[in-house]
């Protein structure tokens, strides 16, 4: 009897830290949810806000808070912690009370500026790219992308040849290198673009187009590859892994190159690209994101592990998603009552 009811101890005791653990991120995705709110939805006007050198949080918060662009310095400071937000770049940024705490924290990080300039990340196609910097009021969304699909842009030898098919932005998705720019005063949205369009150019010189050849692939074949390693791996570790598998599954026929993506799926960073031009020498021909959900990988090169280890991802996929459920439905039951 006495050893029955050891058992149930013990059984209880690690039911009751998994309860407590699930009701604190419950507690958590609440209070974020909450802090995150806009100062006023319904204010849809945009203003300035300028980000000083050396400016830290806490001077970024009370200055969002005295020009009514958030609720509260002290709920942005916290929110910004609980998301690990940091490395606020410099600039003049154009903001909205309309915009919810998470939205200015994730602005304020692009380095999307309206002055100086502004930085593209790594990823973004150029329908992205477009709404960005028509946010921040850079250029008009509808003439940049119109200036995109212009026939001139067909002229310039850095997109290459054969490009019969490619309709509007497709022209140029995956050439508008990311990286910071500098605009002049004048810089309407097609010289944007050229400005971008340039920067590849300079960065992707003879020493690449050859090694493209070398690999028996057009420039935009190599960034199709190049976007897919941007999509599929956020560790830079990994970059020339997965590469190797890609060039892997195309030399052993596994994959034909006429199978990619006709274009580029975004603008992939130079770490991508280098990686590309570059892959790293294996044998692996499968990768699947690893079931620890850090965003890492696993390779093989056999098909049952690929499948194996698939399954597994999927399994831990799930089990997150009903935990995340389960979060959310003892949030709900604790605001009911």
């Amino acid at each position: 009897m006495k050893e029955d009811t050891k058992s149930i101890k013990r059984f209880h005791r690690p039911l009751r830290v998994i309860t407590v653990l699930i009701i604190l991120a419950a507690l958590i995705l609440w209070s974020v949810y909450m802090m995150s709110k806009p100062y006023d939805r319904t204010r849809t006007t945009y203003a300035d806000f300028v980000v000083e050198e050396g400016d830290d949080i806490s001077a970024i918060a009370e200055n969002l808070d005295d020009q009514k662009f958030i609720k509260s310095a002290s709920h942005f400071e916290t929110l910004s912690m609980l998301t690990l937000a940091k490395d606020f770049k410099p600039g003049t940024y154009y903001l909205s009370p309309s915009m919810d705490s998470i939205s200015i924290l994730h602005t304020l990080q692009s380095g999307l500026t309206t002055s100086k300039g502004f930085t593209v990340p790594a990823g973004y196609t150029v329908r992205q790219l477009a709404t960005a910097l028509d946010r921040d009021g850079l250029v008009d969304k509808d003439k940049f992308l119109k200036a995109a699909g212009s026939k001139d842009l067909a002229q310039l030898d850095v997109l290459g040849e054969n490009l019969e098919g490619l309709k509007g932005a497709d022209l140029i998705e995956g050439f508008l290198l990311p990286g910071e720019y500098t605009l002049s005063a004048d810089a309407d949205e097609s010289m944007i673009i050229i400005m971008m369009l340039d920067a590849f150019n300079n960065f992707y010189d003879e020493d690449c187009r050859a090694r493209a050849d070398e690999l028996g692939i057009t420039t935009r074949q190599l960034l199709v590859m190049a976007s897919m390693i941007e999509k599929e791996t956020s560790v830079d570790k990994e970059r020339a892994t997965v590469s190797g598998v890609i060039h892997n599954r195309i030399n052993m026929e596994l994959t034909s190159v006429k199978d990619l993506p006709e274009k580029p799926l975004c603008s992939p960073g130079k770490e991508s690209i280098m990686a590309a031009l570059y892959p790293e020498d294996h044998e692996y021909t499968y990768y699947v994101l690893s079931s620890s959900l850090d965003g890492t990988h696993k390779f093989t090169d056999d098909e049952e592990e690929y499948k194996k280890w698939l399954k597994e991802y999927e399994d831990a996929i799930k089990a997150a998603s009903e935990e995340s459920d389960d979060a959310e439905e003892t949030t709900e039951s604790e605001d009911e009552g």
